[in-house]
């Protein structure tokens, strides 16, 4: 169980700190919608092409979080440990995203060798910002439940740009279409926009978090410079990666994290073909969107009552069972639209209490082994999220293929097959998860141990 201690956070610091994931939410969703569209329909590349291109971003994402990672601890910026890379980070994340939806005058394979290189440029400052953001939990919270209530006011901010941000994109573009067609360069204006939002957020952050990360600037020799990259490359690198805590957390965070992905591919051919209504997918998103900014004002009171272990492993488990009531209910869309509002509701727990545990297992290391490596860390984690979206995308696309379910010719079978598809692939997944991670040693107690013999931890 956790300290009772109340938490030291101000509503000023907590809501200051979540405009990190606001700014970033923008840009990520558009180009998370519109990437296959725009390579298409506006740059002109061949189905082909835009799926060898898809392709390279997919692995960019998922090695491109480390490599951040090791940036943010083995050099550091003048005057500080994470904030500059947040800020730099930032800068990287509005050049490369502006530049990516630029419609460059080329061949199409050479603007698919362009188009991969600005994507990684916008995904390393995507990458840099977001690790160094969230490795800025530890310095900022006094005692560990203060973790959980800075995640949960990201999480609600993350929400509100996910709901707005739509409504800007289309302003946008409309002021950019002629006869019915959009210009190109509509397309990098929403970018451009998107990317400043997220830059101002961080210097926003910056500037709040400042005493937290107010480092005196240190001068080091080349040799000095040159052995601590060594380290970080090699020994602080292995440590972080092959401890339990991190296993497990990678296992429990790509099976969990896939569930949202088999979720999303799956949700419009199942109101389409199993309820036979696609347009409750408005309805259903708007109710999720409320659901998650009002739920994540519970996460904090609940670790702290029972725990973080006992939250995550609960509310997941009960998330399946409502998934699993899916079963039940036929063809019944009011019935679906309560059970999948619940499992969403449950869902916040977990993935907000994921960053948490990313912030544990940095703690334990730097106790454990020495190993300071905060910003490794949580680009590992989110080097698994990213993952979880590879195996998510896999197993929803490649299961409609085994179980029968084929759009042009739309089956009794397959539609038995995607219905099974969707309620056992999101349960089964969301149950794998929960059940992993009742094998996750850093509980409230363990850690409190820790820090009680190294008085120098932040949270002791």
């Amino acid at each position: 169980m956790e300290t009772k201690k109340k938490s030291t956070l101000s509503f000023g610091l907590r809501y200051g700190y979540g405009l990190g994931e606001f700014g970033l939410n923008f840009l990520l969703t558009y180009i998370t919608y519109y990437l296959t569209f725009y390579l298409t329909n506006v740059a002109g590349l061949s189905m082909t092409l835009a799926a060898t291109v898809t392709t390279a971003t997919t692995v960019i994402k998922v090695f491109g979080m480390p490599i951040a990672g090791t940036l943010i601890d083995s050099i550091k910026l003048k005057g500080s440990k994470f904030r500059g890379w947040m800020v730099l980070g930032g800068v990287l994340y509005f050049v490369g995203g502006t530049l990516l939806f630029y419609r460059f005058d080329m061949e199409p394979g050479l603007y698919a060798i362009v188009f991969c290189f600005f994507f990684f440029i916008y995904w390393l400052g995507y990458s840099a910002s977001w690790s160094s953001w969230r490795a800025l939990m530890d310095p900022i919270c006094s005692h560990p439940i203060d973790k959980v209530g800075l995640t949960a006011a990201a999480s609600q901010e993350g929400t509100i740009a996910r709901v707005i941000f739509s409504f800007i994109a289309t302003a946008i573009l409309a002021a950019f279409t002629i006869d019915g067609m959009i210009d190109p360069m509509g397309y990098t204006t929403v970018n451009g926009v998107f990317g400043i939002i997220a830059l101002l957020c961080f210097v926003l952050v910056s500037m709040i978090t400042k005493k937290y990360d107010n480092m005196p600037a240190a001068v080091e020799t080349k040799t000095q410079a040159k052995a601590a990259a060594q380290k970080m490359r090699g020994k602080d690198f292995i440590n972080t990666i092959k401890t339990r805590p991190m296993l497990i957390f990678i296992l429990c965070a790509v099976f969990r994290c896939a569930v949202l992905t088999v979720m999303g591919t799956l949700l419009a051919f199942y109101l389409q073909y199993v309820l036979g209504n696609a347009d409750l997918a408005q309805i259903y998103m708007l109710l999720v969107y409320a659901i998650s900014f009002f739920g994540a004002l519970l996460v904090q009171p609940l670790a702290k009552k029972i725990g973080k272990r006992s939250t995550f492993v609960y509310t997941t488990a009960l998330s399946a069972i409502c998934v699993f009531g899916l079963l039940f209910t036929g063809t019944n869309a009011v019935a679906f639209i309560v059970l999948m509002c619940v499992f969403q509701f449950l869902g916040i727990f977990s993935s907000t209490l994921i960053p948490v545990c990313m912030a544990d297992i940095g703690e334990y290391n730097s106790i454990t082994n020495g190993a300071q490596a905060r910003g490794l860390v949580f680009s590992i984690g989110g080097m698994a999220i990213q993952l979880s979206s590879v195996v998510g995308a896999a197993l929803a696309s490649y299961g409609m293929v085994l179980v029968g379910f084929d759009t042009a010719a739309v089956t009794e079978a397959g539609i038995a097959g995607l219905k099974g598809l969707y309620i056992w692939g999101i349960g089964g997944l969301s149950l794998v998860s929960a059940v992993l991670f009742m094998l996750y040693p850093l509980t409230e107690k363990y850690m409190e141990e820790l820090r009680a013999q190294n008085p120098a931890s932040p949270a002791a």
